[in-house]
């Protein structure tokens, strides 16, 4: 009983290993939740003194949980990405002004994803954060951020700015170029392994 168990186990995890990641959709679509998430914080019931730091709240998760996302895509543990995480949060948390907030976050994203996760030589970083990071501020700023709607739809096309990361410079893995294994002969090493150990 232990011995299929283990077995399971080793299986899903070879599972979870083999599954391929989707990061243009999955950016896009924390884009869009972060969006949703800034419209909630605007409600009118929350105090206007609150709102600072209720914003920089939404920025600093919304960036952490990207870069979680980009550290397992990339293979990356918690403890590359904690310390500009900690960074963001300490600078944010004393300095909550939405225009401060974003440049700190907008340069920790730059840090995480192309110093860290995907790294490469300083010139070719900053040229693909200069586009990405600089073109999205700047999507941002040409949007005109005025009401809460336009501060949501403002986050998501960001988002889609950022989904392009994964297009131009990091398009995943390629595919095998033989043919497909045959699913029986698959099959056939499995049920060998599991009668053999």
């Amino acid at each position: 009983m232990g011995t299929f168990a283990a077995q399971g186990s080793r299986g899903l995890r070879e599972d979870d290993m083999n599954t391929p990641h989707r990061p243009i959709r999955t950016t896009i679509i924390l884009g869009g939740l972060g969006g949703l998430a800034f419209l909630l914080t605007s409600l009118p019931g929350i105090p206007m003194g609150f709102r600072p730091w209720l914003s920089f709240g939404l920025v600093w998760g919304l960036t952490a949980v990207y870069a979680l996302m980009l550290a397992r895509w990339s293979g990356h543990g918690l403890a590359d990405i904690i310390f500009p995480l900690l960074v963001l949060g300490g600078l944010g948390a004393a300095l909550p002004r939405a225009g401060v907030v974003f440049g700190l976050a907008l340069a920790i994203l730059s840090w995480i994803r192309s110093g860290i996760c995907y790294s490469r030589s300083g010139f070719q970083a900053l040229f693909r954060e200069g586009f990405l990071c600089g073109g999205g501020g700047l999507v941002l700023a040409l949007w005109g951020l005025s009401a809460p709607l336009s501060w949501a739809l403002g986050i998501w096309l960001f988002s889609l700015v950022q989904a392009l990361f994964f297009v131009l410079f990091e398009p995943g893995p390629r595919l095998p170029a033989g043919p497909p294994a045959d699913p029986f002969e698959q099959a056939r090493r499995r049920i060998e392994e599991l009668l053999e150990g």
